[in-house]
This record gives C-alpha cells, sequence and structure tokens, in this order.
C-alpha cells in the first residue's frame, strides 16, 4: 500500500521488520482494545495472537508527537496462505473462500481514547480502501463485537439488524456459541433504541453497506457478543463512501 499524509498524520502499512514497531502496534491493541473489552486484564501486556505473521496492519500515526494513533489488521488470501482466518474460530466462511472472489479479513480495530473524535478511524478505512484496490478485493468481511457476554440486552438493535441488514448472498453462521437475533419481534422493533444499541463502529459499517450474519457468536475469552459483517465493495454506499474517504492525501 502507497504511504500517504494528511495533515499531521500518515497512513502506511506497519513494518514487519521493525521489531519496536510491531511491540508498539501489539502493546496499543491489548490497551485500548482487550482492556476495554475486559478492564480485569492487568496493565503492561501485549496481544500477539500470532495472527501479525499472517497479516498486515493498516496504521495512522501522528507524526508530530510520533504516536500510533491507531491501527486496523488485515488478511488475504496472500498473507495468510495455507493458516486458517481468525474470523473461523466463530463462523464457516467456506461459501466465501470457495466464490472464486477476492476478499480481505478486517480486524483488531483500535484508536486510542484520546483521538477518538472519528477522523483517525475515518483515516484507517482511507488506508483500507486503498489496500482492497491494490490488492484487487471485492469482498471485505470480518467481526464486530458488542460488550459483554449477554446478547439479550441488544435485543432491539440485534432485531434491526436482521430486519434490515442480513446477508443474502452468502450463508454465514456461526459455529461456535451461537445465539440468535430473535429477542425483539419485528413488529416491537423501536428503531431510534435499536441504532443506540450497535456499537458506533457497528453503524458505520451498515452505513458503507455492510450486511451481517444470520445469527452471533459469543467470545467468552474476548468478552464480546461478535456478529460477523461483510461488504461487496461492488455495492457500496457512494455517497457515504464519499463523504468518508473524501480527504485530501499526498504521498
Amino acid at each position: 500500500m502507497k504511504e500517504f499524509n494528511v495533515g499531521k498524520f500518515n497512513i502506511r502499512l506497519m513494518n514487519h521488520n521493525d521489531l519496536e514497531e510491531v511491540r508498539k502496534v501489539q502493546s496499543l491493541r491489548y490497551e485500548y482494545l482487550l482492556r476495554d473489552y475486559d478492564p480485569s486484564l492487568p496493565v503492561g501486556g501485549i496481544d500477539n495472537d500470532g495472527y501479525d505473521d499472517f497479516s498486515d496492519s493498516v496504521l495512522v500515526i501522528d507524526r508530530q508527537n510520533k504516536i500510533i494513533a491507531g491501527t486496523y489488521r488485515i488478511a488475504t488470501p496472500d498473507t495468510i496462505k495455507n493458516h486458517k482466518y481468525l474470523t473461523e474460530d466463530e463462523y464457516n466462511i467456506d461459501q466465501i473462500k470457495t466464490s472464486g472472489e477476492r476478499f480481505l479479513e478486517l480486524g483488531r480495530a483500535v484508536v486510542r481514547n484520546e483521538y477518538r473524535n472519528g477522523f483517525v478511524i475515518q483515516l484507517l478505512f482511507v488506508g483500507i480502501h486503498h489496500y482492497a484496490n491494490e490488492h484487487n478485493c471485492r469482498y471485505l468481511m470480518g467481526l464486530c463485537s458488542f460488550h459483554g457476554h449477554n446478547p439479550a440486552i441488544y435485543g432491539q438493535g440485534l432485531a434491526l439488524l436482521k430486519r434490515d441488514y442480513s446477508c443474502t448472498r452468502f450463508d454465514i453462521k456461526a459455529v461456535a456459541n451461537a445465539y440468535s437475533f430473535d429477542y425483539v419481534a419485528e413488529e416491537d422493533i423501536d428503531e431510534t433504541l435499536a441504532k443506540e444499541q450497535l456499537p458506533k463502529l457497528l453503524r458505520t459499517y451498515l452505513k458503507l453497506g455492510h450486511k451481517v450474519s444470520i445469527d452471533g457468536s459469543i467470545d467468552y475469552r474476548f468478552n464480546s457478543c461478535d456478529v460477523f459483517i461483510i461488504l461487496d465493495i461492488n455495492e457500496i454506499d457512494i455517497r457515504y463512501a464519499k463523504r468518508l474517504l473524501n480527504i485530501n492525501v499526498s504521498e
């Protein structure tokens, strides 16, 4: 992926040969993602699940303060090779893998607290967009998480996902700790409350045109209720994408 500058920020891929940088990214994910979902974890750890060896990571770096403000991990058939995708711990994605289409898996999205005004995640999407284009990927897929182990407290939001955003192209089902989206009847959906229950990142995905699986998967280790998401880039919401991705960049 080409390297871009936007104001004081730099957008580029993580340098796998820079062990100090890899450690900083893993520390960032641990502190601002893993501990965000499970505050009982001790301070000062790293998130090293082995998948950095089979993935790329988009970084947004504050050049003035020399800080990694945010990161998003990406895996493609080229990087993952004969290893399984992280998504496959929770979902059967065989239909996507055998579709003949190019795709990439998104994961480990994290932004430092002090940069959570929406701009850094916007820059991360700029990087992902360029990466997907360069690698001729049609589909973006991954998981999006609700906090905790009890999906029922998000019943309104889950019912909205089932009614309006179900993926019909692929039959994607959970293979571990599955839960249904049927906590609220369709006629009882309160759209305002339902949208409030959806994580902010998931709302962004849906605006872009992402669809979701027909059920969810509880990740007890990560302390989250997950849903599978998928985007056909050919069906992206152009109006929202232009607002999200229309940023002046310089190489």
